[in-house]
């Protein structure tokens, strides 16, 4: 096992590669900005990656003057108009479709209001021919003003002089600040997807068409959305300071955050389950859940059920979608309900088929064993995946369990049970990397993430002594404190810790 296939570690210290042999398709996609594409096409123009291996594609979506070629740009340059059609307009759409017919080995994305530093594409090219699985993210800062016209851009980045085009930027200190804390999102825990910026950022096409491209009904965050997707696959998501860019003017968000948080908050918490104080403002159900739990009933009784059900989404704005195992063909039999030795199983599908979250799937008399159990999980971007025999000795808590899992690093948690009872949680960027493996899938999640077993009398002693309780306490603080930038988020923060500490009083 090398250091580069664990977890989300990374090669160091990767210099430009000599001779490059990947091809690269350049897109971007604007509806008018024609003197900043300008300036942007002339950042293109100027950069070190060898022009024999680059395509531009200027996608004009619907812009009410059309695009003109720009005086300097790559030679291989290609202006498409996207004919726009209702549920057919945007970014999104735009992009996916053009990008379905493109052949090249690696897609850069970048936004039509950017300049960028000689090298900055090589240095994103260094990672993806070092290997598969990456998602690179190119370094920005924002100016307010610039004065200087596509041909001296052109001439100055040529020059080695790009840092000089501008007097005076600023970055973004909490995406910065994002990436400091995670130690550029090689523990990024599960906020990392929030670093993911869609400005100039680079995969392989064959990994792109895998993930599915952007979501098509999103107008805007469609990026934010797309990094979670990634970093639920188990793709290795990277800063590269080295690959400098100027963006020019202030971004959409900073302009109208309200109306902004407005429209995406609850089209992007749709798809994104950390999105929890969101999720929390309404008793919805939502595409996709915060957690997958599979339950062993046939020797379980409702209460037992009810339970593990109840502690694992004990959190507002969690969403759990439970997969019950039975021999559930059983039930079709005539019976009495006097003597029916089907009661207890009975008993659960009666009170739970009717529910949206709930279903059921068949098993005969068979010992499970843990490879087919990972075989049942579904590959989608839930974080979390568990499962638990439904008669485990005591309550069993999923969600401690689960902030467990995330706070070790591994791949997979286990517990077991004097009574040989067994339930364990899966780590979904793990079990996405080792399902695209070949072999076992648990030998994978141990090797590429790392498994823990323990009893579940050691995990209870674990988690239940004050000083466990006062650094998980700790940790919350930091974790949503580092969140605050604003008077606003402060606010936020402020109602959420009463928020928890109610609940603990109230339990």
């Amino acid at each position: 096992m090398t250091q580069e296939t664990f977890r989300f570690e990374r090669p160091r210290d990767l210099g430009l590669v000599k001779r490059p042999t990947l091809s690269v398709a350049i897109i971007t996609a604007c509806r008018d900005g024609q003197e900043k594409l300008n300036l942007l096409m002339a950042s293109l123009a100027a950069q070190s990656y060898p022009e024999n291996l680059l395509t531009v594609y200027i996608i004009d979506d619907g812009s009410s003057m059309p695009i003109e070629m720009p005086a300097i740009a790559p030679k291989k340059t290609k202006i498409i108009k996207y004919k726009n059609a209702p549920n057919k307009w945007g970014k999104t759409a735009a992009t996916n479709d053009v990008t379905s017919a493109i052949k090249a080995d690696v897609f850069w994305f970048v936004d039509a209001d950017m300049v960028f530093e000689k090298d900055h594409l090589a240095h994103h090219m260094k990672w993806h021919h070092a290997g598969d699985g990456f998602a690179v993210l190119g370094w920005k800062r924002f100016v307010k003003e610039w004065e200087y016209s596509a041909q001296r851009a052109f001439e100055s980045i040529r020059s080695g002089k790009f840092s000089q085009l501008q007097s005076e930027s600023w970055g973004k200190e909490l995406w910065e600040n994002r990436i400091e804390r995670t130690q550029d999102l090689l523990h990024p825990a599960l906020d990392g997807y929030r670093a993911f910026v869609g400005a100039t950022f680079s995969i392989k096409s064959e990994l792109w068409r895998k993930i599915g491209g952007y979501r098509r009904n999103l107008v805007t965050g469609e990026d934010t959305e797309l990094g979670w997707r990634l970093f639920m696959d188990g793709v290795r998501i990277l800063p590269e300071r080295s690959a400098q860019s100027w963006h020019l003017g202030y971004s959409t968000v900073e302009i109208n955050k309200e109306q902004i948080d407005r429209h995406n908050q609850p089209a992007l918490a749709q798809y994104i389950p950390e999105m929890k104080q969101v999720r929390a403002r309404t008793k919805s159900a939502w595409e996709v859940p915060t957690f997958e739990l599979i339950v062993d009933v046939r020797n379980a009784k409702l209460q037992q059920l009810n339970n593990i059900c109840a502690r694992l989404i004990s959190l507002p704005g969690t969403q759990a979608n439970v997969v019950l195992l039975a021999s559930w063909s059983q039930l079709k039999k005539r019976y009495s309900p006097v003597t029916d030795k089907h009661a207890d199983l009975r008993e659960i599908y009666n009170w739970l088929k009717s529910e949206d979250n709930f279903s059921f799937e068949e098993i005969g008399e068979e010992n499970l064993e843990i490879e087919e159990l990972l075989n049942r999980f579904t590959d989608s971007p839930t974080p979390f995946h568990l499962f638990a025999d439904g008669d485990f000795d005591g309550d069993f808590d999923g969600k401690t369990l689960c902030d467990y899992l995330l706070s070790s690093e591994n791949g997979l948690v286990g517990l077991a049970t004097q009574n040989d009872r067994r339930a364990f949680a899966v780590f979904q960027p793990a079990l996405a990397r080792s399902i695209s493996m070949r072999g076992s899938i648990y030998k994978n999640i141990s090797t590429t993430w790392g498994v823990v077993w323990m009893t579940n009398e050691s995990f209870i002693a674990l988690h239940s002594g004050s000083e466990f309780r006062f650094a998980r306490a700790l940790n919350f603080v930091k974790r949503e404190g580092k969140k605050i930038n604003s008077p606003r988020q402060l606010l936020t923060f402020v109602r959420k810790l009463l928020g928890v500490l109610i609940r603990k009083v109230l339990k």
